[in-house]
């Protein structure tokens, strides 16, 4: 490539045949068996989005990727002179030469290669005549052109194969949709959630396992009503310990109070005398009007001077009261057991809770920390933005280990402590084949229980009662596998 040509500008794809393009993938989307999805909004507004990113991938692609740089950078170098030799004008002969064959076009240059030949005597001698520069101009011109056309025939079939690829894609995506979305009245979403599944790619396997796991909760009202149920459930409140320390402010504050009465601040309906304004006083001296006096004074309907005033006064509270905004979730942290006790229907009953869940969490942005563990441990904090095929697969693991609630209950407690999961609850999935927990845990869950988180525990299996923890957990419910039966233990 010669140096000075290194910056030239390269041939851009062709706006119009992306534009053509896109216009094709469309028509073709509306055609097909899926057509309609393209009337809902957010469907329609994803595909745009999907669209428009493929076509400026595709333009970014092909610029200065075409199989013609070579020839593209020797023309621009030859358009650059003004003065030919003979040899400089045979080297480009040669070259546009190379550039036909590599086209597989005829080569018709011998002609012109003769012309020069008989119009100069020397090769250094410069052409100067009429007729040698209209032959360099002409073969400019032939060049030139046969390169531009050559460029955009490529581009159109780089582009038509990368349509093809892209609608294949389409369609995968809008068929996955169409299976995934059946479910979102047992999921209770809206169909954006399913939309932002597309993030990364969910193979068959995968759509497979959700409409395995949606199924345990269409099929099954009871596994329904308790996943309603954990979503809503509050700490308990019966086995809180009384807080043995509390704190409080010893610095006075300035309180704004009705009880001093410093300044009138407007007026108010009241039946204090002191206050009423004079003109109320007035019916008294009227024998007609006291009665009406009389019913304003007992109904408090006196029109009064409004008085206030600022009094010191000490302010007590309570650092462990847990403040949570009214009628919203907070946090959860769900522990879910997929150790070998667990294989089978138990761990695809627990999944399919933990589905329920965390898609709850995301359509409603609440803050979400997966634990999946065994005698080993994986965690994935679920963003309400990211995608579901994260969480599909974050779900498909399994470790068919033996079974070591400690680890994960620990890494709980341990999340407690983020700002994100300050006043989060903890819900533990398990068959519960486990040991005591050691006091020093115990007695850091009793600290975060006093503070309004709650502990949760949902047992998967034909378990009896007395294998959960009444100190540990707040609520505890039993799902008996084999019958389908729910038991919540109090």
């Amino acid at each position: 490539m010669p140096p000075h040509v290194q910056h030239a500008k390269p041939y851009r794809p062709s706006t119009h045949q992306l534009h053509h393009m896109t216009d094709q993938l469309y028509r073709e989307l509306s055609q097909s068996t899926l057509k309609h999805w393209l009337d809902d909004h957010k469907v329609a507004k994803k595909i745009e989005h999907k669209i428009q990113a493929w076509a400026y991938e595709a333009k970014s692609n092909l610029d200065q990727q075409h199989p013609f740089l070579e020839a593209q950078y020797q023309l621009e170098h030859w358009l650059n002179l003004n003065q030919f030799s003979s040899a400089q004008f045979q080297q480009m002969l040669e070259q546009y030469q190379v550039f036909n064959a590599q086209l597989g076009h005829p080569d018709l240059t011998e002609t012109l290669r003769l012309h020069a030949h008989q119009n100069l005597g020397s090769q250094n001698q410069v052409f100067n005549t009429q007729t040698q520069q209209l032959n360099v101009q002409l073969l400019k011109e032939k060049w030139q052109r046969k390169l531009t056309q050559a460029i955009a025939d490529w581009e159109f079939e780089q582009l038509a194969l990368q349509r093809d690829a892209f609608l294949d894609e389409m369609k995968d995506f809008l068929a996955t949709l169409q299976k995934m979305s059946k479910h979102r009245e047992s999921l209770g979403l809206d169909t954006g959630i399913f939309i932002d599944y597309s993030a990364g790619k969910l193979q068959l396997q995968d759509v497979q396992q959700f409409e395995e796991w949606c199924a345990y909760l269409e099929n099954d009202p009871a596994l329904l009503k308790l996943c309603k149920m954990i979503g809503t459930a509050q700490p308990s409140q019966k086995r809180r310990k009384a807080l043995s320390v509390r704190e409080q402010h010893d610095v006075l504050e300035i309180l704004d109070t009705e009880q001093v009465h410093e300044e009138i601040m407007g007026l108010k309906l009241a039946r204090e005398l002191s206050m009423a304004l004079p003109s109320e006083l007035a019916l008294l001296a009227d024998p007609d009007l006291d009665v009406l006096f009389d019913l304003k004074y007992l109904e408090s309907n006196l029109m009064s001077f409004n008085m206030q005033g600022q009094d010191q006064g000490r302010v007590i509270q309570d650092p462990h009261y847990r403040k949570q905004p009214l009628g919203q979730k907070g946090p959860m942290v769900v522990c879910l057991d997929t150790s070998g006790s667990m294989h089978g229907h138990p761990e695809l009953i627990a999944k399919a809770i933990v589905l329920y869940l965390a898609t709850q969490a995301m359509q409603t942005k609440r803050a979400m920390y997966l634990i999946n563990f065994s005698t080993n441990l994986t965690a994935m904090n679920l963003q309400h933005h990211q995608a579901l095929d994260e969480l599909i697969h974050f779900l498909s693991q399994s470790f068919h280990g033996g079974t070591d609630i400690v680890p994960a209950i620990e890494h709980a407690v341990s999340m407690l402590q983020q700002p994100q999961f300050q006043n989060a609850d903890v819900v533990v999935i398990s068959d519960f084949i486990m040991g005591q927990l050691e006091d020093e845990l115990m007695a850091k869950i009793q600290q975060y229980k006093q503070q309004g988180n709650g502990f949760y525990a949902v047992a998967i299996g034909n378990l009896r009662l007395d294998h959960l923890d009444e100190a540990l957990f707040d609520h505890q419910w039993i799902y008996q596998s084999k019958t389908g039966e729910v038991v919540q233990v109090q």
